[in-house]
């Protein structure tokens, strides 16, 4: 049953490098601010409370507008808390948002830039981590890990470390969880269509041509669907980064330091979603660039209205399991985990961008230390580790095979597929401009979709990057 996490455990630690995501929850609510203390009133973070000190913990709460105190990190940070040894000592009040990640990394931004509105604790997606830490948001946690020995042991795989490492070598958070990303198949409508049940298509031309076969054979069935909208970094790794790197050119080149404008891959990839559009091989352009695209997905998926969605391995867990979004008892037999075939079969065949997030401590937090211990304190808890996975559906970053439970973390379905897609994974570019070009990426592709030429789009993007990063920190691969 350890086999599972083992590959995981390998795989990561070969590689050099992760730069973050997430798992979307667009359209997930209306953004509300729900605040749970234990014990004393609320107050400012980090205050005394009498004799007792006072650390506030704020995230992103997927588990639905209603969960409260369900919630999977409130079950998790509650648990802690009631067994953790300064527990008489310290008041913990938890934060929960409700919403979009686009609508809480906003909400954070402001808050972080305020001393009186900056939590000590929160959830921290790790492609924010560079510019943030840039922006001084974040508290450099170096001099605290050498007494949690679980850094140090090869408990924490060293590959997820970087995802919450800034450009300085500093490291700003704690990896909780990271994730891959592929094709979710509904095997019913591939097999009406003539495809077999394990059909995996080698090149893009494959996956298009297996869209036109479900279009063909399968009436008012969508082929084939990604998320687009306008703002959203699910747009940018979800979507096109999934597309792109299966090609030679990637966003950011790491010999030379600098952004890549005006490639001959990026254009081929906005034509792949052109080609998409004008065929009508996935949903309306005014559906895939919705808010709620995913959910859409998701719904179309479970009633086999949907032939395939790219997206990440985290989402069918996190809305079919029971009590969420759109229970379906029989995903799991139902679905297939497929590869994001390269454009031309090559580099690997296959490619996944794995993200991640992180606990990271504000650099307003009066007790660092103390927000620290508690993060720990969490990730040692590793019985709730292995619980908020299975509920979430995302990968640990941590060894938790001495859990008493984590035989339900091994026998996950699709844990095995899911991990595996990391043996070719690729990451986001560990650079503190990447937030600001990414919204350049998610409106390109937006623009595209929406019916505008690719290589105009292509150019605006080109020239968006060069007014924020600056023209000599760009290569223009056209030349």
């Amino acid at each position: 049953m350890k086999k599972q996490i083992c590959i995981l455990l390998v795989i990561c630690m070969t590689v050099l490098g992760i730069s973050a995501c997430g798992k979307s929850n667009d359209g997930a609510g209306a953004d509300t601010n729900t605040n749970s203390t234990t014990g004393a009133e609320q107050g400012s973070a980090s205050e005394q409370s009498g004799d007792k000190k006072k650390i506030t913990f704020a995230y992103l709460d997927a588990s639905g507008e209603d969960a409260k105190e369900d919630g999977w990190i409130h079950k998790w940070a509650m648990d802690t808390y009631d067994k953790w040894d300064q527990k008489d000592q310290v008041e913990l009040e938890l934060i929960p948002y409700v919403g979009s990640e686009g609508d809480y990394f906003t909400k954070m931004a402001l808050e972080l830039s305020d001393k009186s509105t900056a939590p000590d604790i929160f959830y921290e997606d790790s492609f924010q981590v560079t510019a943030d830490a840039a922006a001084n948001y974040l508290a450099p946690l170096d001099e605290y890990l050498g007494s949690w020995e679980s850094w140090s042991n090869g408990s924490v795989i060293d590959a997820c470390k970087e995802a919450a490492t800034g450009m300085d070598g500093k490291v700003y958070g704690i990896p909780l969880a990271t994730d891959s990303r592929g094709i979710w198949a509904n095997t019913a409508v591939l097999q009406q269509a003539g495809l077999s049940k394990d059909w995996k298509p080698a090149t893009w031309a494959e996956l298009l041509d297996g869209c036109r076969q479900i279009k063909e054979k399968c009436g008012g069935v969508v082929p084939f669907w990604y998320t687009c909208e306008e703002t959203s970094e699910a747009t940018s790794i979800n979507t096109f980064e999934m597309v792109l790197y299966g090609t030679k050119d990637h966003l950011f080149d790491t010999e030379t330091g600098k952004w890549n404008i005006r490639s001959k891959d990026m254009l081929s990839s906005l034509e792949f979603f052109q080609t998409t559009m004008k065929e009508e091989l996935t949903g309306s352009a005014s559906e895939v660039t919705n808010t709620n695209s995913l959910n859409y997905a998701m719904e179309y998926l479970r009633d086999g209205k949907l032939g395939m969605v790219l997206t990440s391995t985290a989402v069918p867990n996190a809305f079919y399991s029971a009590g969420q979004s759109f229970e379906w008892a029989d995903w799991e037999k139902t679905l297939s985990l497929i590869p994001m075939p390269t454009q031309n079969g090559d580099l690997g065949g296959s490619v996944t961008m794995s993200g991640g997030y992180a606990w990271s401590v504000s650099s307003h937090s009066e007790e660092k230390e103390l927000a620290f211990d508690f993060i720990t304190a969490m990730m040692d808890n590793k019985e709730q580790v292995v619980t908020y996975m299975m509920e979430c559906g995302q990968l640990p970053t941590i060894d938790v095979s001495d859990a008493a439970n984590y035989g339900d973390l091994s026998s996950r379905p699709f844990m095995q597929e899911a991990t595996e897609l990391l043996q070719n994974a690729q990451y986001r570019p560990h650079n503190e401009k990447y937030s600001e070009v990414s919204t350049f990426l998610s409106q390109m592709v937006n623009s595209v979709v929406c019916g505008n030429d690719p290589a105009e789009a292509l150019e605006n993007y080109s020239q968006s990057v060069i007014s924020i990063v600056g023209e000599e920190n760009t290569q223009d691969l056209s030349k």
